[in-house]
């Protein structure tokens, strides 16, 4: 295996030396594409010094990126820029190429983190992609005129040759202490009540409202690389997703919510609204789902998702339908109901009116959207950033975002765990507060691991042992 990634790697610097040669081709984006062996991702980014780490996984394994560096980016400032950003991404776009990118929540000054901004969408300057019909290796070149052909070519033959591509065994340890709220259960408990006289005042139908739960790093390192693996193991047909700032923070997560998937004209979204635990045995699950399904509450809340989506598309679709009844979503610890929606877009619509329909869903924010985005930028005591926002890649033929959620910020001295719950008409504080426990208790699990083990071989999976909890934290290694 190491063998034959390093003769790939070999060929892909030679053919890079030889277009050094040459002219500029006089496009603005060249991608050069190498044939790859199937490696562990995770593994690769987690051993790579490179700065600008990306990675993004669709919730069916079709096809899997992990970047290093931005060969080409657009930061969004607003959401005024969104439209903007996606004609340039289209006029650089290949009949295969995508683009990586995120959005925030929101694009209120106060609610956005200033190390990722509103939105961002690049081309890394190499990536490693995988597909059910194999991996490719491939870097990306700006081509507009000489300068710019030259320096991109002596770029990644640098970032070539600092990559590593034989894995040693790592061992990284660390201890995070115990995590602190915001807003702690008090101010939940008040803000609840708020949205609760908005409800009756007629303002409100439902509010999003969520938490930061924040670790912080008393000693060692932390690999969010296998986290994030991990994770995506513990609940299978979710997003993965993980983008790193210029200034080395790192959010990452395992969504299982798609926002939209478009496949030529053809559009696929959801409303995931109304959650439940899952049960101890099989039978207990089982009941569990089943109160699920004929919650009033629960089955209101996700009504609320669906007529929205259903009303804001029905005006660019030629065909749209529906589930007639919901299906339940289980994940590691909470199941979800859901119902699916198709449509067939009308000519001319793209990626950016979609965007502007769509995001944010009222399974984030609320209903009305305006009003309850309103409400959560007045009271929500963080800065939600990324959490709840959009990402995903933009290509021609197919484009596709999960929502952020299930998601996480590492930064330099700290980890802070996201979580929401949508609050209507009837709803429990106490169960509410659980139900943001419920949500992050799958990332937890893997943080009371005190051993985190990684085999390093460039082709093997990560192995787990499990020992006990930490008595002043989470110890993770």
């Amino acid at each position: 295996m190491i063998e034959e990634v390093r003769s790939q790697v070999a060929e892909l610097t030679e053919r890079l030396r030889q277009l050094r040669l040459s002219g500029a081709p006089g496009q603005p984006l060249v991608r050069i594409e190498q044939p790859f062996p199937m490696i562990n991702l995770f593994n690769w980014l987690t051993a790579q010094t490179l700065s600008g780490k990306s990675y993004w996984q669709d919730r069916d394994s079709d096809y899997k990126v992990a970047g290093l560096g931005k060969a080409w980016r657009f930061k969004i400032r607003d959401q005024s820029e969104v439209s903007t950003c996606f004609e340039q991404v289209d006029s650089l776009l290949g009949k295969t190429t995508r683009c990586l990118g995120y959005l925030s929540f929101s694009d209120s000054h106060h609610m956005i983190w200033p190390d990722f901004g509103y939105g961002e969408f690049f081309f890394p300057v190499l990536e490693v992609t995988q597909t059910r019909k194999g991996g490719s290796l491939a870097c990306h070149l700006l081509g507009q005129d000489e300068l710019s052909w030259t320096c991109s070519i002596e770029k990644v033959l640098n970032n070539l040759e600092q990559v590593s591509w034989a894995l040693e065994e790592t061992d990284t340890q660390c201890l995070l202490s115990t995590p602190e709220f915001k807003p702690d259960q008090s101010l939940w408990t008040s803000l609840i009540r708020q949205a609760l006289q908005g409800f009756e005042s007629g303002v409100l139908k439902k509010v999003v409202l969520s938490r930061e739960a924040r670790l912080h790093l008393l000693e060692g390192q932390l690999d969010p690389w296998m986290i994030l693996y991990l994770w995506q193991v513990a609940n299978p047909r979710s997003y993965v997703f993980g983008f790193e700032s210029d200034e080395g923070s790192l959010f990452f997560g395992c969504s299982p919510e798609r926002l939209f998937r478009r496949v030529d004209r053809v559009i696929h979204t959801e409303a995931l609204a109304g959650t439940t635990r899952r049960g101890s045995d099989r039978d207990e699950d089982f009941k569990l789902e089943l109160r699920l399904l004929n919650d009033s509450k629960n089955v209101h809340e996700n009504r609320l998702v669906l007529e929205d989506i259903r009303t804001r598309l029905e005006s660019i679709c030629s065909y749209l339908e529906f589930d007639r009844s919901h299906s339940v979503v289980k994940l590691q610890t909470i199941q979800h109901l859901r119902q699916l929606i198709r449509g067939v877009l009308k000519e001319g619509v793209d990626d950016s009116q979609l965007f502007s329909l769509l995001h944010p869903t009222p399974a984030v924010g609320g209903e009305p959207r305006e009003m309850a985005r309103h409400f959560i930028e007045k009271h929500e005591t963080y800065n939600r950033g990324l959490y709840a926002g959009a990402c995903g890649v933009l290509g021609k033929k197919r484009s596709e975002f999960t929502v952020s959620i299930r998601s996480a910020l590492l930064e330099e001295k700290s980890l802070s765990l996201f979580s929401g719950a949508g609050i209507v008409n009837g709803s429990d504080v106490q169960d509410e507060w659980q139900e943001l426990n419920n949500k992050i208790k799958t990332v937890q699990s893997l943080l009371d691991q005190k051993t985190c083990v990684t085999e390093t071989s460039i082709s093997r999976e990560p192995e787990v042992q499990h020992t006990p909890d930490h008595e002043n934290g989470y110890r993770v290694g």
